[in-house]
């Protein structure tokens, strides 16, 4: 037969290694649910009022050139369409 503190023995030796195992498990668990929460608080890098406010200024320079360049077309086609209703002189 089996010796009662071989058997006694075992069983110790199974609750050890299962309480560190499950320890381990909870431990690497909680620390990849951690990692995954700051990467969700992080999220993408906020925007400083400085770089916000050259954006917008950036917008506002292009907004003006694109009215300044629909002015120089309407200008354009406005010349363009009385110079077709000038009477041209017979060759």
């Amino acid at each position: 037969m089996i010796d009662p503190d071989a058997i006694s023995f075992a069983v110790v030796m199974t609750v050890i290694v299962a309480s560190i195992s499950t320890l381990a498990v909870v431990y690497v668990g909680a620390r990849w649910v951690i990692s995954g929460a700051k990467r969700r608080e992080l999220g993408p890098p906020p925007m400083n009022d400085a770089r916000l406010e050259q954006i917008q200024q950036s917008l506002d320079s292009i907004a003006i050139e694109v009215e300044r360049i629909t002015e120089a077309q309407r200008f354009t086609a406005k010349l363009m369409a009385e110079r077709a209703e000038e009477p041209r002189l017979p060759r």
